[in-house]
């Protein structure tokens, strides 16, 4: 996730990046809605696991609660679970946040799964919660 702003208090400063200003402008592919639901990740290459819980979902990934984030660049797969239907995907690490969490990028996402991700963020859309 990238937050640009611009700060112009004269001619020279005028359209430099800056964080001096609230205003944000959020560049992302897809809706994020607020999801809270169990997920079990894993890194491919080490095979090390954690079980933690998703703070928000789109179609093309997700925002996973972790203590002790992931490198940018860690390919992982994982299971996300609710009471009505279980998701799967592999995907890429984008971004960490530390005591926060870890961004996820699918990469790979298997029909029956895109369909169950599907359903899930219209039924976040009918309740309104992004």
């Amino acid at each position: 996730m990238v937050y640009y702003s611009v700060h112009s208090t004269n001619s020279i400063e005028k359209n430099q990046l800056s964080i001096r200003r609230p205003t944000q402008i959020e560049r992302r592919r897809a809706t994020r809605y607020h999801f809270v639901s169990a997920v079990e990740v894993i890194n491919v290459e080490s095979r090390k696991q954690l079980i933690s819980l998703t703070r928000d979902l789109s179609l093309c990934g997700c925002f996973v609660t972790v203590k002790a984030p992931s490198p940018k660049g860690t390919r992982v797969s994982l299971k996300i679970s609710n009471s009505q239907a279980n998701f799967s995907a592999v995907g890429d690490v984008t971004h960490n946040l530390s005591d926060e969490g870890i961004g996820i990028e699918f990469v790979q996402v298997e029909a029956k799964d895109r369909a169950v991700l599907e359903e899930w963020l219209v039924e976040a859309s009918e309740n309104g919660v992004k």
